[in-house]
């Protein structure tokens, strides 16, 4: 089994270095079927465990969060069929007991985060990009944890260019994911996405390297790490 999952620093490029890498390996991308598995363990619609995962941070930097979930949205992922889901259309689909935020408690989600760990274990081999993969699929067999990190200047032009706002905005949409995503983990794990040792392969990502190089170097690397002295997969490129 080879399934990697993506993390570390908003904006550092792990939306668009996880699909490189997908379609590099030929291995399924799972992005927001993540939050979908993870509404039905807690019986809830999947617009309740957004807030609710947004609700960890204070009330400055929610908005923020809608946005990064809006970037789902970009039509640079193309025709994503779980889109509907992630912005509370499940909820007139598919009747829950759960549709706010507060009808779920920290307890509850934390244990359900954990648990729908097996939930993806049931897909097999995949490429993995959701914040927090590294710690809901922590001590599972055969996964490769890869953290990405950038410089503060390219993480603000690479979310100015993603979003279509100025620099200004995306800094300060930079800071504000920041604070949420540390108090997400710190919840979670009482830990921090900017820890390395969260990591199996840690990638600072210069400015001269495109995404594609990078994701040549992730699958390179993944495949050492993983199979190392055994027999390796063939690359679907």
């Amino acid at each position: 089994m080879l399934t990697i999952t993506i993390g570390g620093q908003a904006g550092a490029g792990g939306h668009e270095i996880g699909a490189e890498v997908s379609r590099k390996l030929g291995l399924p991308l799972v992005r927001t079927l993540a939050i979908r598995k993870l509404a039905r363990r807690l019986d809830a619609s999947v617009d309740a465990v957004v807030r609710k995962e947004l609700g960890f941070g204070n009330k400055r930097i929610r908005f923020a969060n809608a946005l990064e979930y809006g970037l789902y949205r970009s039509t640079m992922y193309g025709g994503d069929p779980h889109l509907a889901v992630d912005f509370g259309f499940w909820a007139e689909l598919q009747s829950t007991k759960k549709h706010l935020p507060n009808q779920i408690s920290t307890s509850e989600y934390r244990d359900a985060f954990y648990a729908a760990s097996d939930d993806l274990r049931t897909i097999g081999d995949s490429v993995v990009v959701k914040r927090a993969g590294c710690l809901s699929l922590a001590d599972s067999p055969g996964v490769v944890h890869i953290g990405i990190f950038a410089p503060r200047d390219q993480r603000e032009r690479r979310l100015s260019q993603r979003m279509q706002v100025g620099i200004g905005e995306a800094s300060k949409l930079i800071r504000r994911f920041d604070t949420d995503r540390r108090a997400w983990f710190s919840k979670l794990a009482e830990t921090e996405p900017e820890d390395r040792s969260l990591y199996d392969i840690v990638v600072d990502v210069d400015l001269g390297t495109s995404d594609s190089e990078i994701a040549d170097q992730i699958v390179k690397e993944s495949i050492q790490f993983k199979y190392d002295g055994e027999v390796r997969p063939a690359l679907a490129f």
